[in-house]
């Protein structure tokens, strides 16, 4: 089980996963930083949410920085001991889900990077072309 004292950084932006954490209790705030601006707060996670599996499933580095609000306690679970769980399904079911489950991962990890635009914080593409180019972007690699 590990401890985090109030303000201490759990997971920091950019870093590899190594690990899947179980929250038991306390409060957590999840944030995005932005270029010369105060950080974006995305989440709240508390008791029985999870952080770091967008990471783990996507297999990209940690996309947001996690801060203990409150004293927190959680499980630590290794980000291998998550993807051996996750591929323990046979067959073309188990290949699916976890098919699945990455590609819903990598979806909002996608989204989340363009919260700022959502958020009025950076410019949305103005022309037609740049629109479509960023759906492009964004829906290019959906198989229908």
């Amino acid at each position: 089980m590990l401890s985090f004292g109030r303000g201490e950084v759990m997971v920091a932006e950019g870093d590899k996963a190594r690990e899947l954490l179980i929250l038991l209790a306390g409060r957590a705030r999840v944030e995005k930083r932005i270029s010369g601006r105060e950080p974006l707060v995305l989440a709240r996670p508390g008791g029985g949410q999870l952080i770091g599996e967008l990471s783990i499933l996507t297999g990209h580095r940690r996309s947001a920085t996690v801060v203990a609000e409150t004293p927190v306690k959680a499980w630590s679970v290794p980000a291998a001991k998550v993807r051996a769980l996750l591929g323990g399904g046979s067959g073309s079911r188990g290949r699916f889900q976890k098919k699945m489950m990455e590609s819903l991962a990598r979806r909002l990890v996608g989204l989340l990077d363009k919260l700022p635009v959502l958020q009025g914080v950076s410019a949305e593409p103005k022309t037609e072309a740049a629109v479509r180019k960023a759906l492009e972007k964004m829906y290019g690699d959906w198989a229908v």
